[in-house]
C-alpha cells in the first residue's frame, strides 16, 4: 500500500529544473502518511514520478519506481491479489523478476500484453503510472471498484496526478478555483462525485478507467470493465467461482457458488507479511467478513468501536459476534469529549470538502487498530449496494407504486406539511426523520430520490442557499447529472429497477463517499483497509443473481443473511440496518452550539461568496429551535467552511 505522485509536461524534452524536483518533493511530502516507510523518485525530461511505501508484502524489497525491461517505469499504489498466478503466466513467457511482490509485474506485464490485457488480469485494489521513456507516453489507471483514489489534473500542457488531491497542489501549475458546479453537487450529495473534484481543472480517474497521455500532448480515456445483469452464463470469465447451472435461479442454486465466491475473495485478501485483522463493526456485512476470516485465520484480532449516545451504539453486537467466532477482540468507546482531538485530525488530513460525519468515528477506529500494532484489516463495505442492504431501496419500491396513484403529489405536499409542525427529535434515525426524508424525496425520479433519501439539500434549497453570483455558474448538470448517467447505463447494462439504483450507488455513494472516508480515515494513520465484497468476482455474480435473492419482501442482502446464518449469532443476522454515524443534530444544539454560530454565522459563511448568509442563518435558527432537524444541511456547509478556509482551501 502506497501513495503516488507526479506530473508530465509531453512535448518538454529537457531535463527538469531544480524548482521542479523540488515540486515533486514536496507533493510526495503530502502523503508521507500513506507510506511512511520510504520513498523513490523517477524525472526524466518533462516527467517526475514519485511515492511513498507502506511495505507489506514483499518488505525488504519492491522498492519503488520498478521498471521493466523495456524501461517501463511504474509507481504503483494497493494491492494485486493475484500476482503470483500472474508472475507465473509472465515467467512461462520467459520473463526473470528480481523481487517477490506484485509491483514489478506491473511494467513487465504492460510491456508483454499492453494496458488492457494487463488490466484485465489484475484482481485488487489498485492506482499505477506507467511511464515509457522511449515513446514518452504516460498511463494512468485505476481500479475496477475505485477502491483506490487517483486525482488528475492538467494545466496549460503540464498534467499533474496524486492519490490524494493535496498531493497536486505543491506543483506551480496548479490554480485553486473552485468548480460551482461540484461544489452544488456537494450540497446535495455530501461529496463530490467522479469524474469531478472541487476545483476547476482536476477531477478524478473514474474507476475501471485508464488514461493515456501521448507525447503529442493528446488524451484519450478508456473504460476497460463493466457488469452485466444477465441471468445467463454467457461470458463468464472465473471458471475458479462456479455459477449455478443454466435456468437455476433460487436461493439453494445460489447459496453455495456465492459462498465460494465471497471466501475466496476473502481468502485472497489475506496475503501480507504484516499483521492482519478485521473491522467488526456487529452488522451482518462485516460480521460475515470476520467469520469467515475466523475459519482462515489463526488467533483473529477483530477490532470495534462504541459510542456513548446509546441509539447509535453497536458494540454490545459486536463483542457477540467476537465471541461467537472466537476472535480476539479490541472495542474502545467514541466518546463526545473526544470529539474535538478527532475534528482537528480530521481537518488536518482532509483536502474537499466531504460531510459523511462517520469519517470521524472511522478515523478513531484506524487509529485503535493501529495503535494495536496491525498494519491491514478486512471490512465489510460493499454489501449494502451490492445486496441491497439500505432501507432506501425498500422505500424507493414503495415511493414508485405510490406515484402511480392519482392525487400522490398533492397527498405528498399535505403530508410534508403535516410533519412540518411535528417536533424534532435528534435521536439516530427516528420514525420523525424517516418520514421526512420519504415525502421530501418521493416526488422525485429515482435516481434523484436515492440522493434525497441519503443527502443532504434538495435542489431547490440548494439553490436557495448559494449566493447569486455562484449560482450563475452552476451547469445544467447539477446535482444530480452523474446519478442520472449511471443508472442509464445500468439500464443498457440489462438492469431491473432495483439493479439500476444498487448500481447508481456503488457507482456514486460507495465509490465516492464510502470508499473516500476509509480510505482518508485509514491512510492517515498507515493502516490499510481491504474490501472482500468488492472483489469483482463477487461484484459480477452479483450483477447475475435474480433480485429477489437480493431484496426480497421488506428484507434486503436476504442471500447474505441466510448463508452466514449458520455462522453468526441469531440476533445479528435478524438486526435491522444501522449505520456507522454520530449524533450530530444533538451536538449542534447543544456541545457544539458555539462551534456552529462561530464558524457560519455573523457573515462568515457569506465571507467565501458562495452562499447566502439569510438562507443560512435561517438554516441555523430552525435548528437551535428545535423546530426542523437541519443536521445534514449544517454539517454539510460546515465542513465546507473548514475546507474553504484551511491549508487545502483556495486562500492558501
Amino acid at each position: 500500500m502506497c501513495g503516488i505522485t507526479g506530473f508530465f509536461r509531453p512535448t518538454e524534452t529537457a531535463p527538469l529544473t531544480e524548482a521542479e524536483r523540488r515540486a515533486l518533493r514536496a507533493m510526495n511530502g503530502e502523503i508521507v502518511h500513506r507510506g511512511p516507510d520510504e520513498d523513490g523518485f523517477y524525472d526524466g525530461p518533462g516527467v517526475g514520478l514519485a511515492m511513498r511505501r507502506l511495505s507489506i508484502i514483499d518488505v525488504s524489497g519492491s522498492q519503488q519506481p520498478q521498471v521493466g525491461p523495456r524501461g517501463t517505469v511504474c509507481v504503483f499504489n494497493g494491492e494485486i491479489y493475484n500476482f503470483r498466478r500472474i508472475r507465473e503466466e509472465l515467467e512461462g513467457l520467459g520473463h526473470r523478476f528480481t523481487t517477490s511482490g506484485d509491483t514489478e509485474l506491473l511494467p513487465v506485464g504492460y510491456e508483454a500484453w499492453g494496458i488492457e490485457g494487463l488490466l484485465k488480469r489484475l484482481n485488487g485494489m489498485f492506482a499505477f503510472a506507467l511511464f515509457d521513456p522511449r515513446t514518452r507516453e504516460l498511463v494512468l489507471a485505476r481500479d475496477r471498484l475505485g477502491i483506490k483514489p487517483l486525482y488528475v489534473g492538467s494545466f496549460g500542457g503540464t498534467w499533474v496526478f496524486g492519490s490524494e488531491l493535496k498531493a497536486l497542489l505543491p506543483h506551480p501549475a496548479v490554480r485553486r478555483d473552485v468548480d460551482v458546479g461540484a461544489l452544488a453537487r456537494y450540497l446535495a450529495l455530501e461529496y463530490v462525485p467522479s469524474p469531478r473534484s472541487i476545483y476547476q481543472g482536476i477531477g478524478k480517474l473514474e474507476p475501471a478507467h485508464y488514461l493515456r497521455i501521448q507525447a503529442d500532448g493528446s488524451s484519450s480515456r478508456h473504460r476497460y470493465w463493466d457488469v452485466r445483469f444477465t441471468r445467463s452464463r454467457d461470458g463468464w470469465e472465473h471458471p475458479e467461482v462456479p455459477l449455478p447451472r443454466a435456468g437455476r435461479d433460487t436461493y439453494t442454486d445460489w447459496s453455495q457458488p456465492f459462498l465460494h465466491a465471497l471466501r475466496e475473495a476473502v481468502r485472497g485478501r489475506l496475503v501480507s507479511e504484516v499483521p492482519i485483522g478485521a473491522l467488526l463493526s456487529g452488522g451482518v456485512d462485516s460480521s460475515s467478513i470476520s467469520a469467515l476470516m475466523a475459519e482462515l485465520v489463526p488467533d483473529l484480532r477483530t477490532f470495534s468501536i462504541g459510542f456513548d449516545e446509546q441509539s447509535f451504539d453497536e458494540s454490545a453486537h459486536a463483542r457477540a459476534v467476537a465471541t461467537h467466532i472466537g476472535s480476539r477482540h479490541t472495542a474502545r468507546t467514541f466518546a463526545s469529549g473526544m470529539f474535538g482531538d478527532m475534528l482537528e485530525a480530521v481537518r488536518g488530513f482532509l483536502d474537499e470538502p466531504f460531510a459523511d460525519a462517520s469519517i470521524l468515528p472511522t478515523h478513531f477506529l484506524s487509529r485503535t487498530v493501529k495503535e494495536e500494532g496491525v498494519t491491514v484489516v478486512l471490512s465489510g463495505d460493499g454489501a449494502d449496494e451490492l445486496f441491497a442492504g439500505y432501507p432506501t431501496y425498500l422505500a424507493q419500491q414503495v415511493a414508485q407504486r405510490f406515484a402511480g396513484v392519482p392525487g400522490s403529489r398533492r397527498m405528498l405536499a399535505l403530508a410534508a406539511r403535516g410533519l412540518a409542525k411535528l417536533p424534532s427529535s435528534y435521536e439516530n434515525v427516528t420514525p420523525d426523520y424517516v418520514a421526512r426524508r420519504f415525502v421530501a424525496g418521493a416526488p422525485l425520479p429515482p435516481p434523484a430520490r436515492q440522493a434525497a433519501f441519503l443527502g443532504s439539500f434538495l435542489e431547490p434549497e440548494l439553490r436557495g442557499v448559494l449566493s447569486g453570483d455562484a449560482l450563475s455558474e452552476v451547469d445544467d448538470g447539477a446535482p444530480y447529472g452523474e446519478l442520472f448517467a449511471h443508472h442509464a447505463d445500468a439500464a443498457e447494462l440489462g438492469g431491473d429497477f432495483l439493479e439500476r439504483l444498487t448500481w447508481q450507488d456503488l457507482r456514486t455513494y460507495m465509490g465516492d463517499d464510502i470508499l473516500v472516508k476509509v480510505d482518508r480515515a485509514s491512510m492517515a494513520t498507515s493502516l490499510e483497509v481491504r474490501t472482500p465484497f468488492l472483489d469483482h468476482r463477487v461484484v459480477e455474480m452479483a450483477a447475475r443473481m435474480p433480485p429477489d435473492l437480493k431484496l426480497r419482501g421488506r428484507e434486503g442482502k436476504y442471500i447474505l443473511k441466510r448463508a452466514m446464518k449458520p455462522r453468526l449469532p441469531q440476533q445479528v443476522v435478524e438486526r435491522k440496518k444501522k449505520g456507522f454515524g454520530l449524533p450530530v443534530a444533538k451536538w449542534l444544539h447543544g456541545p457544539w452550539r458555539e462551534l456552529l454560530l462561530e464558524t457560519l454565522g455573523n457573515g462568515r459563511a457569506a465571507s467565501s461568496g458562495l452562499f447566502d448568509q439569510a438562507a443560512v442563518d435561517k438554516l441555523i435558527t430552525e435548528h437551535l429551535s428545535g423546530r426542523r432537524d437541519r443536521r445534514r444541511p449544517l454539517w454539510t456547509l460546515l465542513t465546507f467552511q473548514w475546507w474553504y478556509d484551511g491549508r487545502f482551501g483556495p486562500g492558501q
